[in-house]
This record gives structure tokens, sequence and C-alpha cells, in this order.
């Protein structure tokens, strides 16, 4: 259907309004060079119809749009002299059917003052985005490094050569031992000492992720998801590690039905935001950790097995504190002055008595709990070493290690007494005669009683077993 006369009207005034709000200037002319559209009366002080069908030479100085007309090529973002004002200007040859019928000129900043002023701020917008690169960049950087886990534990030191092996492989990491034992100072350190080390190091603690927020935490989301999305979408923490390490921590705490989808982003290194199609490739590397034994809740179904044999690549097992004995003494000596140093009048050492308590005490928080005690004791005490009271009851009230002692042969007297003493009883007879048939390896001991190592630690310090005792 053909338009009317006023529809025309109302849309060429559309036109004319977009191309007065769009441009300082604008000329069109004809394939003969001739003015057919002229709005530059702000630097002309010449009126439109006073210039329509005259050549563009004759009205415009030192203008090239005739030469655009001659060439066909298209001149963006030239500098041009008018009437005394240097403008940035643009020509546009206009073709139909591989002919050039026209052209168009445009001024897009009446002075280039205005151009250097737009640079000016561009410049400042890139300054702000780069200290914001560099803060999110500070803050996705791993704190920590193998030269910060202090040991002197033939074990440790083992471990600690493993990992830095690790670290120069893509391999996937995953890191076992109880809360404190150093898990985080392991990943941080692996990542600072990889090729990866200036990419992000993404820490996800997937026990303190709700588990309706799972998905969209670690993949992201396209506009409008779901109901409450941000109107630009969100990129997941997985996109945000993309050229570093991705450090799953809590790994048991992940829900099944996103193994599944943690399962497809390991193997296939790409991954889709809710709500999108669209494949995103992942360059990363893949560290985990757990406190709980994940072999036992593979047997259980609480986690998928081919997962764990994908994240399971290189396994470092962290012993408890209280199997690497030797570094107690180690390491409270490194609290005390790391924590001295903001503390006047500081204690600098230990009490014999408040040694023999700290080395005697089975610290089932490990590396963690003793940090904790001895900024405690930092706090608290008033002299130059560290005494007793100044240590919480549950550890001053143990006796110095030298005398503490097992009798065995209690343990043949008949059981008397209310089901859990008696059980408790049986419990460290059982692990007493173990450990004394294997010569006080952990290792070997809980093989013997058919128990992870892990729990067979746990029952220990509840049942108060020193294994050094039982040999």
């Amino acid at each position: 259907m053909e338009k009317s006369y006023d529809q025309l009207k109302w849309e060429m005034e559309i036109i004319d309004e977009f191309i007065e709000k769009a441009y300082e200037g604008l000329i069109i002319i004809d394939k003969a060079g001739k003015i057919i559209k002229f709005k530059y009366e702000k630097f002309m002080n010449v009126k439109e119809e006073d210039v329509i069908g005259k050549h563009v030479t004759e009205v415009i100085e030192n203008t090239r749009l005739h030469i655009v007309l001659e060439t066909g090529v298209p001149e963006i973002g030239d500098v041009q002299k008018i009437k005394g004002h240097n403008v940035v200007t643009s020509r546009i040859p206009i073709i139909r059917g591989g002919v050039v019928v026209g052209a168009v000129g445009t001024i897009l900043f009446k002075d280039v003052a205005e151009v250097k002023h737009l640079a000016e701020h561009l410049d400042q917008m890139k300054e702000h985005v780069k200290k914001y690169k560099q803060e999110l960049r500070r803050l996705n950087l791993a704190k920590y490094s193998f030269e910060q886990i202090l040991t002197g534990d033939p074990q440790m030191i083992m471990l600690i050569d493993t990992a830095r092996k690790a670290s120069e492989t893509n391999s996937s990491v995953y890191i076992e031992g109880a809360s404190g034992t150093g898990k985080e100072y392991f990943a941080h350190a692996i990542h600072e000492a990889s090729y990866r080390r200036y990419g992000p190091f993404i820490r996800i603690n997937c026990a303190s992720i709700p588990r309706e927020l799972f998905e969209s935490e670690l993949f992201g989301y396209e506009p409008g998801a779901f109901t409450g999305a941000a109107t630009h979408g969100k990129i997941g923490k997985f996109e945000l590690a993309n050229g570093g390490t991705i450090f799953l921590d809590e790994l048991s705490s992940m829900p099944l039905e996103m193994q599944v989808k943690l399962l497809r982003v390991v193997e296939e290194r790409e991954l889709e935001r809710v709500g999108g199609n669209q494949s995103i490739k992942l360059d990363v590397r893949f560290i985990s950790a757990s406190n709980e034994n994940l072999q036992d809740l593979v047997k259980t179904g609480k986690f998928r097995s081919d997962l764990y044999y994908r994240l399971n690549v290189v396994n470092l097992d962290l012993p408890l504190l209280v199997e690497r004995k030797k570094d107690i003494g180690l390491l409270m000596q490194h609290f005390l002055e790391k924590f001295s140093v903001d503390h006047p009048n500081c204690p600098t050492g230990f009490s014999r008595e408040a040694r023999h308590c700290l080395e005697a005490y089975y610290w089932p928080g490990n590396v963690r709990e003793l940090r904790n005690v001895i900024e405690s004791a930092v706090s608290i005490a008033h002299g130059r070493n560290i005494v007793v009271s100044d240590l919480p009851d549950d550890i001053g009230h143990l006796k110095p290690p030298e005398i503490l002692s097992y009798d065995l042969g209690r343990m043949n007297e008949p059981l008397v007494g209310d089901l859990k003493t008696m059980l408790e009883t049986v419990e460290k007879k059982l692990i007493l005669e173990a450990l004394q048939k294997c010569r006080g390896s952990r290792t070997d001991a809980a093989i013997l009683l058919g128990i992870h190592r892990t729990a067979l630690y746990k029952k220990m310090i509840k049942l108060g077993i020193d294994a050094y005792e039982s040999i």
C-alpha cells in the first residue's frame, strides 16, 4: 500500500530531526557534485535554500566531497578547516549498483578541541578500568607460597616436593586432610609456583553457597535467565578463573546435581551460562580439597566416582599436626614472633611447663587451632614468657609428654560400666593393639582395622591415644 503524503512528510521530519541531533553538520551532493541537502547553517551562516543546486566547491572551502565522488573511497575522521574552525569530518560515497551516485559529508565535532577533550576523557576511563582490573587481580591472587609452609617433618617435606612437581603440570590436584592441616596453603602455593601464577586464583567454598544458587554462582547467567536476575547477566566464578586456577574447597559439600555439570566442565573445559545456549571455552586448572573421605562418600553414593577420579589425579594427603610433633615447637615459635609484632612488651618465649602442655595436646583443630591459641596467649600474657595460666583450660592441665603412658594391663580387666564406656574401652584396646602390631604406623594400623587413616586419627584424638607410647 502506498504511503500518504502526510505520512511521508512526517517521516521526513523525523529524519531531519535525527540528522540535526546526530551531527554537527551534514551535506549531501548528487553525482554531478551539486548540493541536494545542506545542514551547515551554524558554520556557514548560509541558509539551505540559498545553496541547493550549487556545486559543492562553490559553497565550502577546502572541500573534498567532489574528490570522494570521483574516487568512490570514503574518508573517515579527517580534519578540515571551515570558517576558521578545525572540524572533524567524514566523507562517504553513495553507491548504487556499483556506481557512485552521490556523496555525504558530516561534521562529528565542530572543533578539534572537542576531540582532544574526548580523548582525555577516554584516557581517564582507561586508567579507572586499569585500576579496577589491578584491584580485581590483587583480590584473586594466591596469598601463600611453598616457602610459607613451615615444617621439618619428613612426610610434609615429601608432600611439598610432590606438590612442587604437580605445579609444573596442568593436572588436577586433590588435597585431603582434616580441618586446619594446611589444605588452602598448598592450593595457593601450587598456583603460585605454576605457569598460571599471573592468572586469577578463584577460591570457591562449596559449603558456603546455597544449593539453589550453586549453578548461577559457578556458571553465571544470561540477562533475564530467572526471576531476580541482574538485567545485564553475570559472569560466573569459572569464567573469572579463565587463564588461572579454580580452587574447590569443601568439595564434599557439592550437591549431586551440580557434580554432573562440574564433570562436563572438567572433561570438556567448556560451560554454558544459565539461560544461555552458547558454549564458553575455559582454560583453567582444578585444585580441590575436602576434610571428608571422598572415597567413603563414593561408596555410599553421595559423590560421583567419575568426578572423583577426574579431580583426584595428583593426591596430597596432609597429616594431622599430632603426627608432626617435631613441627609443634617450630610453629609455636613462628606464631609467637608473628603476633608479638603488634603487642608491646610481648612475651618472647614459653615456660617449660607451657611448652610441655602445648606439645602434649592433640590439636583437633591442627595448625589453625595452634595459631589461635598462641595469638590468645600473646594477648593476655604479662611476663616475658607464656605460662600455663595463659593457655586454655583443656590444654593447661595436661602433663608433660614424657610422663604420659598407658597401662596396657588394665585393658585385660573385665568390662564393667555403661554401654558407651565399654564400647570406647574395647575400641581403645583394639586401636592400641593394632598400633603395637604395626610398630606405631597409623597407615598400616588403619588398614589392619579396615578404616580410613583420617578416621583412625579422629578416634585416637577422641580416646586420648598417643601412637608413640603404644609401640
